[in-house]
């Protein structure tokens, strides 16, 4: 399902009938309002000129990309079972609303709850609540690792598990459902047309007193139709013509197409890490790993590690990350025809030519029990040359109620 998105009033009309929806019937169901938000001031300074990433506003203080808001509403309609909506709006959108969540959930018993409709789609460790600025240290999540995927929210069913083990707890989730929309392509720096059929994820939560160990895997079928016919397939358009001109067969050129295209290709992620917290010092580690199979796309192998320290309200957080792509070409195994052959590389090399790495310092004053203040500064060095080194100050408060 695309964002969806009404014009003018359109979007109070679709605001209004959620609300009264939930709201016409009070003694049938027990509805609770809570929800987030982001203020924040945000300066970005690169030596080529271009954003380091989508939303982003180069060279001046602007407090949209990273400011938003949202209201969840959930309503219980007894017997285990309850509805939940959550309105989103982000300022990089013109704070456009988005029916970002809409899901039914029903209590199995007091271990297991099973979800169906649009709800966050767990990439990695944090992503169910990587909006949630409230809920960690940074003013925004490493980037190397959360770097905004656009289909952070699914259509699916899911299963959330929750263990007692003794003396630690065990949480699990696995769900299965789709995407479609519009994804971020770096090697043509715009959005394509993108989609994901039969997408299946498993995670789980291991935790201690102060300490957890997570990891979880995402696979899922690319439906990248649109994608090949728009980016693919045209950077690879002079290269065919040009290895037809030296005598390469019609059969060759659909293989070689098969080969480099993504449409049909499965896609393949995976995330490991764990998280400390101390005597009042943290200390956060996560890694993943993701690529389409059998295709252009270059292998994704990215970090951050965090050393934070507590101090009563205040914590003071140093991290680092590095988020970087490598070039396999095993997809071009079979590949005969020299030309055909040096086009797929070229493409493999495009799409792993952006590759970035930085530290950060964040600083966090809870002055209030539901509200944080959050000053951050992080130093990186993007690969390339329209980005190249880097600095992102940003301040602001993050709340939830």
């Amino acid at each position: 399902m695309k964002t969806f998105k009404l014009p003018g009033k359109r979007k109070l009309l679709l605001t209004s009938a959620v609300f009264a929806a939930l709201f016409s019937q009070p003694l049938l169901a027990e509805v609770k309002l809570n929800g987030f938000a982001s203020i924040r001031g945000t300066s970005v300074s690169t030596d080529g000129g271009l954003e380091p990433f989508p939303g982003f506003e180069e060279g001046e203080l602007s407090f949209k990309p990273e400011s938003l808001f949202a209201i969840q509403a959930q309503a219980d309609l007894g017997e285990g079972l309850s509805a939940t909506v959550q309105l989103f709006g982000e300022g990089r959108n013109d704070f456009d609303i988005e029916a970002r969540w809409a899901y039914l959930s029903y209590q199995l018993n007091d271990s297991h709850r099973v979800s169906a409709g649009r709800f966050a789609n767990p990439i990695f460790h944090q992503s169910e609540y990587e909006k949630v600025g409230y809920a960690h240290n940074f003013s925004r999540l490493p980037k190397a690792v959360y770097i905004d995927f656009e289909f952070s929210t699914i259509e699916g069913i899911a299963l959330d598990s929750q263990f007692n083990l003794g003396d630690y707890s065990l949480a699990t989730k696995v769900l299965y459902g789709g995407w479609s929309g519009e994804a971020f392509s770096a090697v043509t720096n715009t959005f394509v047309d993108f989609g994901m059929d039969n997408i299946f994820s498993a995670n789980a939560t291991l935790a201690g007193d102060w300490w957890q160990l997570f990891g979880g895997i995402f696979a899922t079928e690319i439906d990248g139709t649109s994608i090949d016919n728009s980016t693919i397939f045209p950077l690879a358009a002079q290269g065919i013509a040009m290895a037809q001109n030296m005598g390469a067969t019609g059969a060759q050129v659909n293989d070689f197409k098969s080969r480099i295209g993504w449409d049909g290709k499965d896609a393949f992620y995976w995330f490991s890490g764990f998280a400390i917290d101390y005597n009042n010092w943290l200390l956060d580690f996560e890694y993943v790993d993701y690529v389409v199979k059998d295709s252009t796309d270059a292998p994704n192998q990215s970090w951050y590690l965090a050393l934070g320290r507590r101090f009563d309200n205040v914590v003071v957080t140093l991290h680092t990350e590095d988020y970087a792509q490598d070039t396999d070409h095993d997809f071009l195994n079979g590949v005969a025809h020299p030309v055909l052959l040096a086009t797929g590389k070229g493409i493999n090399n495009a799409f792993a030519q952006r590759e970035f790495d930085g530290v950060g310092l964040s600083v966090r004053y809870d002055f209030h029990p539901s509200a944080a203040i959050k000053l951050d500064y992080f130093n990186g060095s993007d690969t390339r040359p329209a980005v190249g080194d880097y600095e992102i100050l940003s301040f602001g408060v993050d709340l939830v109620f």
